[in-house]
């Protein structure tokens, strides 16, 4: 007798097996994605008019009364002022290394290129919290290491130098945006071909003008989205205007929300926080535009074909030296910071760095600090929340990215625009919102809380990563692996997945890496069951204790140094052997 097999007919190219899995995974995705961002925006918005000292979702009165204070107080010009003149000095000086860096390394004979790109990637996970505290250390007008040392070298009288002003907070976050604005264009120097560079050479034309008139309007549009990237990056920073600028009298929007939502006197108004977070919300939504209509520009400088091209690289002859010697001059002053925080997590309290305490060094402050109760717990949560965030935000990234590209229909689109949306909400927008919305559930006070933060703000970098992967691969696969039989989700899993793989790793490392560094979630939403190392380092600082806080910025920062730098590595190298 012959036994005949049933096979699911295929129609349209799909099987009906994934036919009924499909619609169900791309109906949960709409229905979370709505909730994870659509949720805690409409919250923001409706809690932004309430009456002065209403609760979240405790009233049913509607005002305009917040945003008349917002606008009408004097503060609040002066808080925008303060933001855009701290992002806009960050970025001119930040842009202006990278970009002197990047050529140097893309396309000169300067060595130690690979050393350098290393240094640039591993640096991007340090949190920006330990740089503050380091130049704390470093030029506090009281006993600050260099000031202390210039005195004694030129025979000031006076402190030459303070970190609690507008200049040192520029400064200080134009160093620390560096290696982020280098990675950005490095890329565009690398995928630039250099034909009419050539060109210019062989008519005669100097160094200097084919940088003026030919590389630098090519690279016109892609500086100017980097640029308007930066700013929207900065002014949504949250660290430095917090460990600076409060003690500066330098309030930005960032600080104000947080400060109005997180009252040390226990008493939080989250009406006037909504009200500033929704115009902050505004500002970050006009950098966007800006951001799109650069980017929209860039097909009028295309000068990459498809034929394959590898750019020369500039002999500097002995300039060569010079150039590496300004770039390990710049090394020098992010490592500085970092030094004075070792030295000082070695010692029982803070003392000026001198040959006679080499004697006094030991490792008591780390076992003081791994001691305490609360430290334990702080590493364990972080542990999950970086393990937790990172996974949740690539799972879901995967499946929103396969819609967003595959799909053509209107929930794909929705789907994208949805994902991307957590760009234009600042963290400490972000987290506010969820503070209001959680408050009175379970959740709040929970390691899950930081989670669901994470997942909303990282969301946007997961997915543009892996859509930008899966644009790379041809829909053949997926179709010649449905005509062998395989449906939608073993077609996902066994052939799209793994093509992708190096860019889920790296996703995955930048968000398990940044949810580990970030400080507005886990302060704004700090109790002492859900305190992580981020919160912990600031607890611990505020006490104060800064032997105590100094070690545990050590260990966190080579926690996530462990974590992404042998990828870095490995990443580094390809790149100089395909250049």
């Amino acid at each position: 007798m012959m036994a005949w097999k049933c096979r699911t007919p295929a129609i349209g190219g799909l099987r009906w097996s994934g036919m009924g899995v499909r619609p169900l995974v791309q109906s949960t995705l709409l229905v979370l994605v709505v909730l994870i961002v659509g949720g805690p925006l409409l919250v923001l918005l409706r809690t932004s008019f309430l009456p002065d000292g209403a609760m979240p979702m405790a009233s049913l009165e509607f005002t305009f009364a917040q945003y008349l204070a917002v606008l009408s107080s004097g503060g609040t010009w002066g808080l925008i002022r303060n933001t855009l003149v701290y992002a806009a000095g960050s970025v001119v000086i930040g842009v202006a290394l990278a970009g002197s860096f990047a050529w140097l390394t893309e396309r000169t004979d300067m060595p130690g290129r690979i050393s350098v790109r290393v240094f640039m990637f591993t640096w991007m996970t340090v949190p920006p919290l330990v740089i503050g505290f380091g130049w704390v250390l470093l030029i506090n007008p009281s006993n600050g290491a260099l000031n202390l040392l210039l005195q004694h070298l030129f025979g000031l009288s006076n402190n030459v130098l303070t970190p609690y002003a507008m200049k040192s907070m520029i400064f200080i976050n134009s160093l620390a945006m560096v290696p982020t604005a280098f990675v950005m264009i490095s890329g565009l120097l690398r995928n630039m071909d250099p034909k009419l560079e050539d060109a210019a050479s062989v008519f005669g034309a100097s160094r200097l003008t084919i940088l003026r008139k030919i590389t630098l309007p090519l690279l016109t549009p892609g500086i100017s989205s980097i640029g308007i990237y930066l700013v929207m990056s900065t002014i949504q920073s949250f660290d430095l205007p917090l460990i600076l600028g409060l003690t500066a009298q330098v309030p930005v929007l960032s600080t104000r929300i947080y400060t109005l939502s997180a009252s040390e006197s226990g008493i939080s108004d989250y009406g006037l926080a909504a009200a500033y977070g929704t115009i902050f919300l505004l500002l970050a939504m006009l950098l966007m535009w800006m951001y799109f209509r650069a980017t929209r520009a860039s097909e009028r400088y295309w000068i990459v074909g498809g034929k394959a091209f590898k750019p020369q690289r500039l002999a500097l002859a002995r300039s060569k030296y010079i150039a590496l010697g300004g770039i390990c001059f710049y090394f020098l002053l992010m490592l500085l910071p970092i030094l004075i925080l070792i030295w000082t997590s070695l010692l029982p309290f803070y003392r000026l760095p001198t040959f006679a305490d080499l004697t006094h060094l030991s490792l008591q402050a780390y076992g003081r600090v791994l001691s305490r109760p609360l430290v334990r717990r702080a590493i364990g949560n972080t542990v999950e929340l970086l393990f937790f965030s990172a996974s949740v935000t690539v799972l879901i990234a995967c499946f929103v990215s396969w819609f967003a590209v595959r799909q053509k229909g209107w929930a794909g689109k929705t789907l994208d625009l949805l994902s991307f949306a957590p760009m234009a909400i600042p963290p400490i927008v972000m987290g506010v919102a969820i503070l209001v919305i959680y408050l009175r559930t379970p959740l709040y006070g929970t390691i899950w809380i930081l989670v669901i933060g994470s997942v909303t703000v990282y969301l946007p970098f997961a997915t543009r990563s892996i859509s930008a992967g899966l644009a790379q691969i041809h829909t053949d696969l997926e179709k010649a692996a449905n005509v062998s039989g395989a449906g939608w989700w073993t077609g996902l899993r066994r052939i799209i997945l793994p093509l992708l793989l190096q860019q889920i790793v790296n996703a995955w490392l930048w968000i398990a890496t940044h949810a580990g560094r970030d400080l507005s979630f886990s302060l704004l939403l700090m109790t002492t069951s859900n305190v992580v190392l981020a919160s912990a380092i600031w607890l611990t600082w505020s006490y104060p204790d800064l032997s105590g806080a100094s070690a545990l910025s050590i260990i966190l920062l080579v926690g996530l140094t462990v974590i992404s730098a042998p990828i870095q590595i490995v990443a580094a190298r390809k790149l100089e052997r395909d250049g």
